[in-house]
């Protein structure tokens, strides 16, 4: 929802790679948003891109406060070093990680 916020309408692929998880579960989850009127997509086909429904944005505004202050308590708890590792770590993933039974295929 932050991306969609932020960066404007996606498709399920570059939201996914963007937060490092498989294309499936996460257009499994905008479907499941979709359903509950937080995001929509304009045309109805595999590939189109994903909006943010105004009710998505109120989500946000009550939500942002929150996780601000969970933000701060765990870089006080666990250092700004660490915040800063954990972020380098995440940048330098791969776009998405399978899940181990992915591997097998």
């Amino acid at each position: 929802m932050l991306t969609l916020r932020e960066n404007g309408p996606a498709r399920t692929l570059a939201l996914a790679q963007g937060l490092r998880l498989a294309p499936g579960p996460t257009g499994r989850s905008l479907a499941r948003l979709e359903e509950r009127g937080i995001v929509h997509r304009p045309e109805r086909w595999r590939f189109s891109t994903w909006v943010l429904e105004r009710e998505g944005a109120v989500h946000l505004e009550v939500l942002e406060p929150f996780w601000h202050h969970v933000d701060q308590n765990l870089r006080s708890e666990l250092g700004p070093a660490f915040a800063s590792a954990v972020v380098r770590t995440a940048e330098r993933l791969p776009p998405w990680v399978p899940h181990s039974g992915d591997w097998l295929d």
